[in-house]
Protein backbone atom coordinates (compact mmCIF):
# COMPACT_ATOMS: atom_id res chain seq x y z
CA UNK A 1 0.00 0.00 0.00
CA UNK A 2 1.18 3.16 -0.53
CA UNK A 3 1.56 6.09 2.29
CA UNK A 4 -0.92 8.49 2.81
CA UNK A 5 0.46 11.59 0.76
CA UNK A 6 -2.48 13.96 2.88
CA UNK A 7 -1.36 12.75 6.37
CA UNK A 8 2.33 12.96 5.04
CA UNK A 9 2.14 16.52 3.73
CA UNK A 10 0.30 17.76 6.50
CA UNK A 11 2.27 16.54 9.28
CA UNK A 12 5.13 17.60 7.29
CA UNK A 13 3.98 21.09 7.50
CA UNK A 14 3.10 21.21 11.25
CA UNK A 15 6.48 20.41 11.90
CA UNK A 16 7.58 23.34 9.67
CA UNK A 17 5.36 25.58 11.38
CA UNK A 18 6.54 24.56 14.86
CA UNK A 19 10.10 24.78 14.12
CA UNK A 20 9.86 28.34 12.43
CA UNK A 21 7.28 29.34 15.28
CA UNK A 22 10.34 27.54 17.75
CA UNK A 23 12.96 30.40 16.28
CA UNK A 24 10.44 33.34 16.08
CA UNK A 25 9.74 32.51 19.57
CA UNK A 26 13.74 32.15 20.89
CA UNK A 27 14.29 35.51 18.96
CA UNK A 28 11.49 37.66 19.86
CA UNK A 29 11.43 35.59 23.66
CA UNK A 30 7.95 34.82 23.55
CA UNK A 31 6.99 31.84 26.19
CA UNK A 32 4.41 29.75 26.45
CA UNK A 33 2.01 30.86 28.99
CA UNK A 34 -1.09 29.02 27.78
CA UNK A 35 -4.20 30.66 29.78
CA UNK A 36 -1.78 33.31 31.42
CA UNK A 37 0.34 30.06 33.22
CA UNK A 38 4.18 31.15 32.94
CA UNK A 39 6.66 28.31 34.32
CA UNK A 40 10.06 29.95 35.43
CA UNK A 41 12.26 29.09 32.34
CA UNK A 42 13.68 29.85 29.53
CA UNK A 43 11.79 30.17 25.94
CA UNK A 44 14.83 27.90 24.73
CA UNK A 45 14.16 25.78 27.74
CA UNK A 46 10.90 25.79 27.71
CA UNK A 47 10.97 24.53 24.29
CA UNK A 48 13.42 21.39 24.98
CA UNK A 49 11.48 20.38 27.94
CA UNK A 50 8.31 20.02 25.79
CA UNK A 51 6.74 22.77 27.45
CA UNK A 52 6.64 24.78 24.07
CA UNK A 53 6.31 28.51 23.59
CA UNK A 54 3.93 31.24 22.33
CA UNK A 55 3.73 30.64 19.16
CA UNK A 56 5.25 26.95 18.52
CA UNK A 57 3.65 23.58 19.30
CA UNK A 58 5.84 21.73 21.93
CA UNK A 59 7.86 18.93 20.03
CA UNK A 60 6.03 16.09 20.87
CA UNK A 61 3.11 16.91 18.79
CA UNK A 62 4.56 17.33 15.51
CA UNK A 63 6.86 14.27 15.90
CA UNK A 64 3.90 12.57 16.99
CA UNK A 65 2.21 13.74 13.87
CA UNK A 66 4.99 12.76 11.78
CA UNK A 67 5.20 9.42 13.46
CA UNK A 68 1.60 8.90 12.93
CA UNK A 69 1.76 9.76 8.99
CA UNK A 70 4.82 7.50 9.17
CA UNK A 71 2.47 4.63 10.15
CA UNK A 72 0.21 4.98 7.38
CA UNK A 73 2.89 3.36 5.08
CA UNK A 74 3.48 -0.15 6.60
CA UNK A 75 -0.04 -0.98 5.24
CA UNK A 76 -2.08 -0.33 8.08
CA UNK A 77 -5.67 1.85 8.02
CA UNK A 78 -5.48 5.06 8.49
CA UNK A 79 -7.80 5.46 10.88
CA UNK A 80 -5.24 5.49 14.14
CA UNK A 81 -3.25 7.85 12.34
CA UNK A 82 -6.23 9.60 11.44
CA UNK A 83 -7.67 10.01 14.83
CA UNK A 84 -4.24 11.19 16.12
CA UNK A 85 -3.43 13.86 13.70
CA UNK A 86 -6.84 15.30 14.19
CA UNK A 87 -6.66 15.85 17.82
CA UNK A 88 -3.26 17.27 17.47
CA UNK A 89 -4.36 19.61 14.74
CA UNK A 90 -7.29 20.94 17.02
CA UNK A 91 -5.55 21.07 20.25
CA UNK A 92 -3.21 22.86 18.31
CA UNK A 93 -5.79 25.40 17.41
CA UNK A 94 -6.89 25.58 21.11
CA UNK A 95 -3.36 25.75 22.55
CA UNK A 96 -2.92 28.92 20.38
CA UNK A 97 -6.27 30.58 20.93
CA UNK A 98 -5.52 30.28 24.70
CA UNK A 99 -1.89 32.09 24.52
CA UNK A 100 -1.91 35.48 25.57
CA UNK A 101 0.25 36.44 22.38
CA UNK A 102 -2.19 35.46 20.24
CA UNK A 103 -4.61 39.05 21.20
CA UNK A 104 -1.50 41.21 21.98
CA UNK A 105 -1.76 44.00 19.14
CA UNK A 106 1.58 45.05 18.70
CA UNK A 107 3.38 41.52 18.19
CA UNK A 108 6.01 41.85 15.67
CA UNK A 109 5.45 40.44 12.10
CA UNK A 110 7.49 37.24 12.23
CA UNK A 111 5.45 36.39 15.76
CA UNK A 112 2.08 37.20 13.50
CA UNK A 113 2.87 35.44 10.47
CA UNK A 114 3.97 31.91 13.08
CA UNK A 115 0.50 32.23 14.80
CA UNK A 116 -0.89 32.38 11.32
CA UNK A 117 1.55 29.22 10.00
CA UNK A 118 0.62 27.60 13.23
CA UNK A 119 -2.96 27.81 13.05
CA UNK A 120 -2.80 27.14 9.04
CA UNK A 121 -0.99 23.89 9.49
CA UNK A 122 -2.80 23.15 12.60
CA UNK A 123 -6.11 23.20 10.92
CA UNK A 124 -4.42 21.79 7.38
CA UNK A 125 -4.00 18.20 10.13
CA UNK A 126 -6.86 18.08 11.49
CA UNK A 127 -8.36 18.06 7.80
CA UNK A 128 -5.70 15.09 6.87
CA UNK A 129 -6.56 13.19 10.11
CA UNK A 130 -10.68 13.87 9.95
CA UNK A 131 -9.99 12.34 6.21
CA UNK A 132 -8.22 9.73 6.94
CA UNK A 133 -10.19 8.97 9.28
CA UNK A 134 -13.38 8.63 6.92
CA UNK A 135 -11.39 6.86 4.72
CA UNK A 136 -11.09 4.26 6.89
CA UNK A 137 -7.85 2.64 5.02
CA UNK A 138 -4.80 3.88 3.32
CA UNK A 139 -5.37 2.56 -0.82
Amino acid sequence: MKPDLGLSVASAAFAAAAAYGSAVSIRHRVPGEPLGVAVPLSVPTGLLIGWGAGVAAPWPMPVTALVAAASTRSGRSGRPAGIVCLALGLGCVAGTLVEPVTYRRRSPPAVRAAILANVTASLLLAAAGRRALREGAVD
